[in-house]
């Protein structure tokens, strides 16, 4: 066969198998997207049935718990931030969402649904370009694209003019969390939400440092352990009373509300992240081993 007529041949493979390839791909995110949605239709459902069959006298943190459901947040934070605020009683309406992503986070349904007046922050442009354009015609929150840090969030929030008390705060930036709250003084809320890494485990008080997030690192390589935004929220006036079922976010509320709201340990609290990554991935889902994946690679942790 002539050398020509065998590059021809190659090429055709090729061209079919790159065909081929680009088809299993998109069948593979189709695949994905359905899991997704058979996934939250399926937790629509059964926060209908719990409402219809759970009896209202359950005990605390379970009464709060079964209230749970999505309409804006990525899990089912929704029920549970309406439970607490229920709980704890409502001012004047306003929150503040650090890390709020195109969809508001976890003050989307307090802004969206409620009307409430709020300011949400993002570094992202993509993200601020999706949040400006869902909250259009909700004139009373304010979105900006910034970068906050711990040395800049009380200057944000003064100028912003959320400072002194308000009702909702909602902090989650895969990085530095914990450091913005220790950084926090010029505002107060009375129920707190930060992301936790649920991969550190209930034990350790552990957080990346007060520095910006390094590119590269392995993927459980963000935020603080539920251990160390607990001891955080206390000496900043604050108890942790839940963590929901996704492994994702720590509820609190401030110390001097919600006094039939039981305060939990971390480790009572704390829930193993229910959506794993990729098991093909460099992330064990063992807490020691992610210590000792991050300690092999020169990761720097900051106990606190």
């Amino acid at each position: 066969m002539p050398d020509t007529d065998l590059r021809r041949e190659l090429a055709a493979l090729h061209e079919k198998l790159d065909r081929v390839t680009a088809a299993l791909e998109r069948f593979e995110a189709h695949r994905k997207n359905d899991a997704k949605w058979k996934s939250i239709f399926r937790k629509q459902m059964t926060s209908l049935i719990r409402v219809q069959y759970l009896g209202s006298d359950l005990a605390a943190p379970y009464a709060i718990e079964a209230r749970r459901f999505r309409l804006r947040s990525q899990n089912e934070e929704d029920g549970i931030v309406l439970a607490l605020l229920q709980a704890t009683g409502v001012t004047d309406r306003r929150f503040v969402e650090i890390g709020s992503g195109g969809s508001g986070g976890n003050s989307g349904v307090l802004a969206y649904e409620l009307g409430w007046s709020g300011l949400m922050v993002d570094a992202s442009g993509a993200a601020i370009r999706d949040a400006t354009k869902l909250f259009a015609a909700k004139p009373l929150v304010q979105i900006a694209r910034k970068m906050v840090t711990p040395e800049t969030i009380d200057k944000l929030l003064s100028k912003t003019g959320f400072f002194g008390e308000i009702d909702f705060l909602s902090i989650d930036i895969d990085s530095f969390d914990y450091w913005l709250l220790d950084a926090l003084t010029v505002t107060t809320a009375r129920v707190l939400v930060m992301e936790y890494n649920a991969s550190f485990g209930p034990e350790r008080a552990v957080t990346l440092p007060n520095a910006p997030k390094v590119k590269g690192m392995p993927k459980a390589y963000y935020g603080a352990s539920i251990a160390a935004l607990e001891k955080c929220a206390r000496r900043k006036g604050y108890r942790l009373v839940l963590c929901e079922d996704a492994g994702v976010n720590a509820f609190f509320v401030r110390q001097d509300l919600a006094p039939g709201v039981p305060t939990l340990t971390p480790a009572q609290a704390w829930r193993p992240r229910t959506n794993r990554w990729d098991p093909s991935g460099e992330t064990p889902a063992d807490a020691t081993d992610v210590f000792k994946l991050f300690e092999e690679k020169g990761v720097p942790l900051v106990e606190v």
